[in-house]
């Protein structure tokens, strides 16, 4: 989007030569004040300006405002803002001072186009189980009419095809919750929590064959939402798993660390992660997805929403890995 819809043609002005005094008076009452030479608009004026440049006149307090064009991007334009600082710019349209973009302005449009994109998304997403549902239910009844027992890998290829789409809608709605959603934190032991995590994984574990070995050695409390770190946990392990192959082993473990935090480290012996992908992995929707090591589906949310979780909770995630010999993921929580 252009920032035209969101330049404002209100504002104070002020000549040239008139005395820092005033423009500082009139700063008190207003953000910015654009500068007039002979009536024509040369720059704009903030108190920052007046604080870093403490002249006599106006003139000589300037920092020389860059322009921008009513016809820049919104990104553009908050680049130029970041690069140079300045919180307000002067907007020109076909040569001509057109008026002034606040940062305070992109910064709310963004917001509110954010939510309404949120909203429309949870709303598609609920919106699509249950057509999904039906034609996974449709799957069902082919795969019971023996006519089409010749056919029966494309059906199971329609079963799947539907799981996933079930996992990915789930997965954006739980995603796109937890943004709003309020942590419930309450003191809970650590070890016995990350234990927990492993037991609802089990079954995967079992199917492929892997050795899960714990050394959960933290024996502390934290102060966390019991239900959303279990899931940021799981997620973690989940992806271990995705991308070990059988016979593997995955290492999980919790310490107590500096500072009064304490780290869980999950680290497996699968395929690892290129490094072409590492800088993308807890990116929303990331583009550094692939199937594990016995087919199965990534979403491409499951590191971000765990990342997510634990920022929350005032933690950091950090990965490791050489991209052969297997992926570690180091968590920091505080106690």
């Amino acid at each position: 989007m252009t920032i035209k819809p969101l330049v404002t043609k209100h504002y104070e002005t002020i000549d040239a030569y008139a005395g820092a005094c005033v423009a500082r008076e009139l700063l008190r009452h207003t953000p910015a004040v654009v500068v007039l030479e002979e009536n024509r608009p040369i720059d704009v004026l903030t108190a920052s300006d007046l604080a870093l440049k403490p002249h006599q006149l106006v003139i000589d307090c300037l920092h020389g405002s860059p322009t921008v064009s009513c016809t820049e991007s919104t990104a553009a334009v908050m680049s130029l803002m970041k690069t140079t600082g300045k919180i307000v710019l002067p907007v020109i349209y076909n040569d001509n001072f057109y008026g002034l973009i606040y940062q305070a302005d992109i910064l709310s449009y963004l917001h509110t186009n954010h939510e309404k994109q949120k909203l429309a998304l949870l709303a598609a997403a609920h919106d699509l189980r249950s057509p999904i549902a039906a034609i996974d239910m449709l799957g069902t009844i082919l795969r019971a009419d023996p006519v089409l027992n010749k056919h029966l890998h494309l059906i199971d290829k329609l079963s799947e095809t539907c799981d996933y789409a079930q996992v990915l809608i789930q997965d954006i709605i739980i995603t796109e919750k937890s943004h709003s959603e309020e942590l419930t934190l309450l003191d809970e032991n650590l070890d016995e929590l990350v234990d927990e995590c492993t037991t609802s994984l089990s079954d995967k574990l079992k199917d492929k064959q892997l050795v899960l070995s714990k050394q959960l050695c933290s024996n502390r409390a934290v102060k966390v939402d019991r239900l959303k770190l279990k899931r940021a946990i799981g997620n973690i392990l989940w992806n271990s798993i995705k991308f070990t192959h059988p016979g593997g082993m995955i290492m999980l473990s919790t310490n107590e660390a500096a500072n009064n935090r304490v780290c869980i480290t999950i680290r497996d012996t699968g395929i690892g992660i290129p490094e072409s992908m590492r800088e993308n992995i807890f990116d929303k929707f990331t583009k550094a997805k692939r199937q594990g090591t016995a087919g199965e589906p990534t979403t491409g949310l499951g590191l971000y929403l765990t990342k997510t979780i634990i920022e929350s909770h005032g933690g950091t995630i950090e990965m490791e890995s050489d991209g052969k010999t297997g992926t570690s993921f180091i968590v920091s929580l505080p106690t």
